[in-house]
This record gives C-alpha cells, sequence and structure tokens, in this order.
C-alpha cells in the first residue's frame, strides 16, 4: 500500500513523462525539418527523415495523451521507455544521449510502478466491478424468481 505522498510522487511523475512526450511530439510535428538530423540511418532507408520525424511525433503524442489522462499507462510507459532507449543509442555517446537514457529510466520506472489512484484506468476498472456486481445481482435475482 502506497502512502499519500507516493500517490502523489507517481502521479508527478506520469504527468511530468507525459508533458515531455507531448512537447517533443507537437514540435516535431510543427518543425519537422529541425528534428531530421536525428533520424538514423536505418529509418532513413525505409522513409524519408520528414516522414520518420511526423510518425514519431504522432507515437509520442498518443501515448503522452495516454499518460496524461492515466490510460494503459503500463503499456503507453513501456513503449515510451524502450523508445526512448532505442533513441539514446543511436545517439551515441553524448549529452542528448544522456538525457533521453535519463527520461527513458524514469518512464521504465513509471510501468514498474503502474497506475496511481488518479488514473483513469483506476476509475474504468472500479466501474466495471460496480457494473459486474450489479449483473451479479440481476442474475441471482432471476434464478430466484425461476
Amino acid at each position: 500500500m502506497m502512502t499519500s505522498k507516493q500517490e502523489y510522487g507517481v502521479m508527478l511523475l506520469r504527468y511530468a513523462m507525459a508533458g515531455v512526450f507531448l512537447l517533443f511530439g507537437i514540435n516535431q510535428l510543427y518543425a519537422p525539418t529541425e528534428w531530421t538530423g536525428f533520424v538514423p540511418g536505418l529509418v532513413s532507408k525505409l522513409m524519408s527523415a520528414s516522414t520518420a520525424v511526423i510518425v514519431n511525433g504522432c507515437f509520442e503524442i498518443i501515448f503522452g495523451l495516454f499518460l496524461l489522462f492515466g490510460l494503459y499507462v503500463r503499456l503507453s510507459s513501456l513503449l515510451l521507455g524502450l523508445h526512448l532507449i532505442g533513441i539514446s543509442f543511436s545517439l551515441g555517446y553524448s549529452p542528448l544521449a544522456i538525457r533521453d537514457w535519463g527520461l527513458a529510466m524514469a518512464t521504465l520506472a513509471l510501468f514498474l510502478m503502474g497506475t496511481d489512484k488518479y488514473c483513469l484506468d483506476v476509475k474504468r476498472t472500479v466501474m466495471k466491478g460496480r457494473r459486474g456486481k450489479a449483473e451479479n445481482r440481476e442474475e441471482t435475482k432471476n434464478e430466484e424468481k425461476s
């Protein structure tokens, strides 16, 4: 059981990482040419650098929004964390790679911690549980009438 300070810490980390991915993703969509220099050669062989940047920006925005709202937190943080590890290795040893490595570890820590009580995932699970209990009560009533 987490203390309230720990719950707030997980929530803060989730919001912070969502902000990072949303800001980077939005920036990539608005100014893709500023990011094309970071596209690895292997990816450039598959698609144009501009297309890769736009696809990457969309990926980061979608999963950043999932983190922001607390939907599919474990899946989103795992994908984003692994994505950042890949980016870190493609950058080689540089200040940018070290920064991205740190962000990747923070994102993977979020994966390990999972949802906090402020996530929509938690609220969705509670609602499903209530719905399931109501359905079970209804079935019991119907069986008793039979």
